[in-house]
């Protein structure tokens, strides 16, 4: 039972430094946004701003538990003594009682299921060999040290610098369980955005084709950090939606920042942040000082999430993008014959042999592309 609560205090100690850090700053650059929307976005923001925080400790060799709970301490700290009270909620679509039932009796049962398999031993494959494998050794080193033998370390880590403080509590289980927060929070946001928007019932389905999924249930459950990038990425489309209906320059900062989360989530997230600059570009087309600023703040916002990975990799492998463009910035630590071989497999799984079958595979096959 010990080990329970460990796990539990892990996950839930991370989860609320998270919403405390987002309410601060949503607190500073969007002080008016309403009701749930203001709650629930809080959480995505508060884990791109905690995993910062948590990035230069681990770069300042500080990254023990003392220090997270410390930090800790003083988020909890300033986010009471900060708060603002922001405005009422808007009006919403009301979703009808039968929805209702259907949403709260599914979500429960899955809920129960997906917790006990987070807190259950973590066996994942990649979870147990690199995601939790990379945070458990910053654990016992207190923050980052050189690697040049293994080219996940290269790769952006922002998930699990959130892993890194729940892991230094309660272990392996807690760091699935601040992953498993992000599954339940993404139907919650699509729900809540969907009914602001007018259609509550496809929200509704829509969340609960997510939650009832078992590719997001295993993922979400393991200390994998996919689940986790679909809700960025979320959170990104939210904000700017937001601001094409506001016209607030602090929310357009936000997306930013967001959008820079991606890429230091997953390598392949990158595409939010010219989303956001193209779905900015669009709006304020024909208007081209508002366009250049408006570009400017979140290109500066993605960047200041962006340059600790890519200024770590340049430093350590002489590479930004490592284990990727190796052509472009050679170095001795990864070979381009490689990195060819290795993005041929990704593409095909070494089944695929011609791209026209890759259709058929995604929709009715399956096996060759691992997705069964």
């Amino acid at each position: 039972m010990a080990q329970v609560f460990y796990i539990l205090a892990g996950a839930a100690f991370t989860i609320l430094c998270c919403l405390a850090l987002g309410r601060l700053l949503m607190d500073r650059l969007s002080p008016d946004l309403p009701g749930a929307e203001r709650l629930l976005l809080s959480f995505p923001i508060g884990a791109a701003c905690l995993h910062l925080l948590v990035f230069l400790l681990a770069s300042a060799g500080q990254a023990r538990k003392s220090v997270f709970i410390g930090a800790g301490v003083v988020i909890f700290a300033a986010a009471w003594r900060l708060r603002r009270s922001g405005p009422p909620g808007v009006a919403a679509a009301p979703l009808p009682r039968i929805w209702k039932a259907v949403l709260l009796a599914l979500f429960t049962v899955f809920g129960v299921v997906y917790l006990v398999n987070a807190l259950a031993p973590e066996h994942s494959p990649d979870g147990v060999t690199y995601h939790l494998g990379l945070v458990a050794r910053y654990a016992r080193d207190r923050g980052f040290r050189r690697i040049t033998t293994n080219m996940y370390a290269n790769l952006s880590q922002g998930v699990e610098m959130l892993y890194l403080v729940a892991f230094s509590v309660g272990r392996h289980s807690a760091a699935a369980l601040t992953h498993l927060a992000f599954l339940a929070w993404l139907p919650l946001a699509m729900l809540t955005w969907a009914r602001r928007e007018g259609f509550p019932i496809a929200g509704a389905a829509a969340a609960l084709f997510v939650f009832l999924s078992p590719v997001a249930g295993r993922d979400g459950t393991a200390a994998y950090n996919d689940v986790a990038v679909a809700a960025i990425l979320f959170a990104v489309f939210w904000l700017v939606e937001l601001w094409r209906a506001r016209q607030d320059d602090g929310l357009l900062a936000l997306a930013g920042l967001m959008a820079g989360f991606a890429y230091a989530a997953k390598y392949t997230a990158f595409l939010a942040v010219p989303y956001a600059l193209g779905c900015v570009a669009w709006r304020l087309r024909g208007e081209r000082r508002r366009m250049a600023r408006a570009a400017l703040i979140v290109g500066l916002c993605s960047l200041a999430m962006m340059t600790p990975w890519l200024a770590k990799n340049a430093l350590w492998i002489g590479n930004p993008f490592s284990p990727f463009l190796n052509a472009w910035f050679p170095n001795p630590h990864i070979h381009v014959a490689f990195e060819q071989q290795y993005a041929v497999y990704m593409r095909t799984f070494g089944d695929v042999k011609d791209w026209r079958a890759i259709p058929f595979e995604v929709t009715l096959g399956g096996q060759a592309l691992g997705g069964v």
